[in-house]
């Protein structure tokens, strides 16, 4: 339910400055929206870039399945990952995690009571954590674009759908309701005054009949 607001000039000049500052400031919003859709088409495309990449690290690894698969167990206990190292970027305005590296810890076994098969396996499985690390903070970069495109999606959607259109209907209204009232103080203002032109020459009248009642008597 709209909020009722009083039908005065100071309202008036009140809504008139509010509809100013939103049409002044909706072309911020819609520029936003643009450079935030933008970022998003790229980073989509980025995100697609990687996959493929760890897609490749995955199909690399199918001629040697076997030993992979013989080893796998083996090399993600001494796979562990001891940092995803992420800093603090900003797209767009927002503030974002930038993928840097991940630090593996560095868990020793014997070189002689294994293969040396066992290293490519782990050097396989510390690309294939690397790279999955590294999409990971995409998709969180992504998520948190999307949420910042639709918070300013929302923001012009009320600017347009509801503050606006609010603001000229309100200004509509007072100035209507002033224009009545203006014309009721005319109107009002006509006949006081032809109240008072009746009265004047009622009472002029009135001492022309006395004047000449007396010219009679004497």
């Amino acid at each position: 339910m709209a909020e009722k607001i009083k039908l005065n000039k100071n309202t008036l000049r009140e809504q008139r400055d509010a509809l100013k500052l939103f049409q002044e400031f909706l072309p911020t919003l819609e520029l936003r929206k643009q450079q935030l859709q933008a970022e998003v088409r790229t980073l989509k495309l980025k995100i697609a870039e990687e996959q493929k990449k760890l897609d490749a690290v995955l199909q690399g690894a199918a001629t040697w399945a076997g030993i992979l698969g013989s080893m796998s167990e083996l090399a993600q206990t001494l796979v562990k990952i001891d940092e995803v190292q992420v800093e603090s970027g900003n797209i767009a305005g927002v503030r974002i995690p930038v993928f840097r590296d991940v630090k593996f810890s560095a868990i020793a076994y014997s070189l002689i009571a294994t293969t040396p098969a066992l290293d490519a396996v782990i050097a396989f499985w510390k690309a294939a954590v690397s790279q999955r690390e590294q999409l990971g903070v995409l998709n969180k970069q992504l998520e948190m674009l999307d949420r910042e495109l639709t918070k300013t999606t929302q923001r012009i959607n009320l600017y347009e759908k509801v503050l606006i259109p609010e603001c000229k209907e309100n200004i509509r209204r007072i100035k209507v309701y002033l224009g009545d009232q203006q014309t009721a103080a005319v109107c009002r203002a006509k006949i006081a005054k032809a109240k008072l032109v009746a009265k004047s020459e009622a009472e002029a009248a009135g001492a022309a009949v006395a004047a000449a009642a007396a010219g009679r008597e004497m």
